[in-house]
Parts: C-alpha cells; structure tokens; sequence
C-alpha cells in the first residue's frame, strides 16, 4: 500500500501529528484501499509519512478505539475484518438509535431543515460518483436527526458508518435501480416529516436502515 498516496487524498499535514497520521489510516480503510485484514507495519506507515513511530503508534490505538483496527500484542496491527453478524448487529444499532432520536428531532425541525434536506435529495438524482454519493446518503441521515442534538448518538452512529460502509458501499450504491429505491426512500422519509407524521418518518427510517442488511456481500464470513 502506497500511504503517500492515502496521505495526498487526506491533504497537507495540519495540527498534531497523531491526528494527521490518523486520519490519513482512517481515510486508507473507510473508503477500502486498505482492506480487513491488512497489516499496517509500523516501519513502513512512518517511513512513507515521515513521522516517528510514537505518532503511528497512537493513530493506530486511536483506530483500534474506533473498531477499524486490531491490535494484536507482540504481532502488530491489522485492519479489522467485521463478520457478517457484526455487521448485522451494527445495522439493528444504528436503525434502532436513528428511530429513537428521528422521534425527537422531527418536531423540532423548520421549513428550512425539509428544504435542506430536499437539496440533498435533487444531488442525489444527478449524482453517479460512488463516494459521492455516500457522502449525501450520509448527510441526508445527518440532518434528519440534527435537531435532536445527541452527540452521545451522533458519535456511535459515525462509528458505525464508518466500519460498516465500507462493505456495503458498492452494493448499495454502483446499483442505478438500488440508488432509485434509496432515494425514494429518502423521499417518502421527508414527504412524512413535512407532514409532521412523527411515528410514520421514524418508522420508514427505522426500516430503510435495516434493509441494508440485504446487501451484505455474500461472501464474508
């Protein structure tokens, strides 16, 4: 793996090191350049970034925080590969805590909250780039719970788009007829929030969630 070329997607070297180093790991397994089960050598990570090991050594503990990493004693550091259950379980999380917090944060929406999230939408129809359209998927479910300001829910959502997308990402999003359903999911989610039917937003995003179970690849194990 090339980590000079993850570290020129992430950008110039900004604030501490550790962060930097981190972000560029992170960017490297999010988007699947380094698959589970890759070894992240210590030597070789510094080598290529130009950093000590110290900052490579926290980046990876970080990680190993986060689920993207496993750090195994006296054997170095792995991606972590998740296993179809993990994931399975990940996904009931996530719908279950999107439910919950969609509950709180419909009734406090405004016109201008629907009208942002109808932008999204009309991107999502024109767009056919692959991480581009993760990213609006990601920011539709975003502003769809903003208002319910729940960071503790924020934060264990993120964590788990960031370990599950990256096995879901090309079937849920190379498909033209799979994107279609999504976003017309995506619709019908928001056509209920406008009509302030709370239980029937919730509820379709409850399941809209859930049914990416579907598309995990047949062949993890």
């Amino acid at each position: 793996m090339d980590y000079r070329e993850l570290a020129e997607a992430v950008g110039p070297r900004t604030g501490a090191t550790q962060e930097w180093v981190f972000r560029v790991l992170k960017e490297g397994i999010i988007s699947g350049k380094l698959k589970g089960g890759t070894q992240l050598k210590q030597d070789e990570v510094s080598s290529a970034l130009t950093v000590s090991h110290i900052p490579v050594r926290e980046a990876l503990r970080q990680l190993e925080a986060q689920g993207l990493v496993t750090i195994h004693p006296n054997r170095g550091s792995t991606v972590t590969q998740l296993s179809r259950s993990s994931l399975e379980d990940m996904m009931e999380i996530r719908a279950s805590i999107s439910y919950y917090i969609a509950r709180r944060a419909i009734p406090l929406m405004s016109e201008e909250d629907f009208d942002e999230l109808q932008a999204v939408i009309d991107e999502q129809k024109i767009t056919s780039e692959l991480f581009e359209d993760e990213r609006l998927n990601y920011k539709f479910h975003e502003l769809l719970t903003r208002r319910a300001n729940n960071k503790v829910a924020d934060m264990f959502i993120e964590l788990i788009h960031c370990n599950a997308d990256r096995y879901l990402r090309d079937a849920l999003y190379s498909d033209p007829s799979r994107r279609s359903q999504s976003i017309q999911e995506h619709q019908a989610i928001l056509d209920a929030c406008r009509a302030g039917e709370v239980d029937k937003a919730s509820t379709l995003l409850h399941d809209h969630i859930l049914d990416a179970r579907k598309y995990i690849p047949d062949d993890l194990e």
